[in-house]
């Protein structure tokens, strides 16, 4: 799923000629901490430690406008986590060569997609229309997805993270947790979002992984409950990612009825335990999310406001 920003991008450097770079927020080496922007409505709040830019573009071509950022934490060497994020802003034209592709792209893709799979752990879906709001839970075999994709032709697009391993030394870790977030309402915004988030479990006080491919991962949803110690991680990671993907929905305007039913993958207790020293603003922004989601009650948020603040 971090290349379906690409395939879409790939459509359109072949349908349009005139094309040119936008300069970007960030320069590719750069490191940094706290947060990732990627426009005025998105935001990503980074774990603590340090994080690298990868790869970075902006682009233009005839009335289209986009973004992409890759980021990278890695830990003496290990990859920990990673980030990519990015947007393809339609500006309202050609919509309905727009809305076909996107189908075509997020439903019928051969390799991926919006739809159900056998490796997928959770996918939560809104559709109607041209509206998308997705959201996936799945493992990754992480040097299949950068060496071997499933879709061969689509190769080229690891190319400069492939560069910046090697010339790192960077190790890869054999299995990540991933969640692949999706978001597309005309009502909202003339922005296709995509956003991929891959943890080590390693670096996150996971269990130890004994079956390092995509079929045997003890996190595969027809292995996965062989391992109780997995399968709770596994809970934990879909509890923090439904709360990124409800922030999100929240950033961009995402309207009520288009908005996925999230709240149900909430651990509260450890939602606030995570927030403990953060940025304040952040977390009651989260608390909020919560809160209007229904996953805390009046009394719940009051009462976790006031920590924060005092």
């Amino acid at each position: 799923m971090k290349k379906l920003l690409g395939i879409v991008v790939l459509f359109l450097i072949i349908t349009t000629t005139a094309y040119s770079d936008v300069k970007s927020r960030y320069s590719i080496g750069e490191r940094i901490n706290n947060k990732v922007i990627l426009d005025n409505k998105i935001s990503v709040k980074l774990s603590d430690g340090e994080w690298v830019i990868v790869e970075r573009t902006g682009w233009r071509w005839g009335n289209y406008t986009g973004q992409y950022i890759f980021l990278v934490k890695n830990i003496k060497k290990e990859i920990a986590e990673t980030i990519s994020l990015g947007f393809l802003n339609t500006g309202g034209k050609r919509m309905a060569d727009i809305n076909s592709y996107l189908y075509e792209v997020v439903f019928l893709n051969k390799h991926d997609g919006c739809y159900g799979r056998p490796e997928y752990y959770k996918l939560e879906l809104f559709h109607k229309g041209a509206a998308i709001n997705c959201m996936i839970i799945s493992h990754i075999d992480v040097n299949k997805e950068i060496y071997n994709p499933d879709d061969k032709k689509l190769a080229y697009l690891n190319a400069n993270t492939i560069k910046w391993i090697d010339e790192n030394s960077i190790d890869l870790p054999k299995i990540m947790l991933s969640s692949d977030h999706i978001f597309f309402s005309r009502q909202t915004s003339s922005k296709f979002y995509t956003l991929n988030h891959n943890i080590n479990p390693k670096f996150y006080n996971g269990p130890k992984t004994e079956f390092i491919t995509e079929e045997t991962s003890e996190y595969h949803p027809f292995n996965i409950d062989k391992h109780p110690k997995h399968e709770k991680f596994m809970n934990k990671f879909i509890s923090s990612e439904s709360s990124l993907h409800m922030n999100i929905e929240e950033s961009i305007g995402i309207k009520r009825h288009q908005k996925l039913q999230l709240s149900k993958y909430i651990n509260k207790k450890a939602k606030i335990k995570k927030e403990v020293g953060g940025d304040i603003v952040f977390k009651i922004s989260e608390l909020n999310v919560l809160y209007k989601s229904g996953a805390l009650t009046k009394e719940e948020f009051i009462k976790a406001k006031k920590k924060l603040l005092n």
